[in-house]
């Protein structure tokens, strides 16, 4: 970002006339699912994810400015690896928890590295729609 500021800034290709319009579902991450990203030498937290994007923690939208090209991105999906990704700075954003929040989006992310993501965010979707039947009987202890 150019401007000491957490506002929105305007991408170029955007039309933005109709507001903030969100095409993809973003799936939210719990501290369980322990998924990192790592851009050079420093690794974040990533709040959640899709197949177009992520959101990470960081300590200020200072550290990033929007439109800013992340070259060698990786990112950890519990004991999944994904390297040599891409990514452009979309937003920063302050999050629920009151911390700040960078949105990023993948560019040019390889058909593997795709594959990978996909199979990765479909486990964790089963995971998170998961419920246990509460009438079911349950062996006991």
């Amino acid at each position: 970002m150019s401007e000491d500021s957490i506002d929105f800034q305007p991408i170029p290709e955007e039309n933005t006339e109709g507001g903030q319009i969100r095409h993809l579902f973003r799936m939210s991450v719990s501290l369980t699912d322990d998924i990192r990203a790592n851009f050079g030498e420093n690794e974040y937290l990533v709040t959640n994810l899709s197949e177009t994007g992520i959101a990470v923690n960081v300590s200020s939208c200072l550290e990033f400015e929007s439109g800013q090209i992340i070259d060698d991105a990786r990112l950890r999906i519990g004991n999944v690896n994904i390297t040599g990704l891409r990514a452009k700075v979309i937003h920063c954003s302050v999050h629920d928890s009151g911390s700040f929040q960078i949105g990023l989006q993948w560019v040019g992310m390889n058909a593997e590295n795709k594959k990978i993501l996909e199979t990765a965010l479909g486990q964790l979707k089963v995971k998170a729609l998961k419920v246990q039947d509460l009438f079911e009987e349950h062996p006991k202890s």
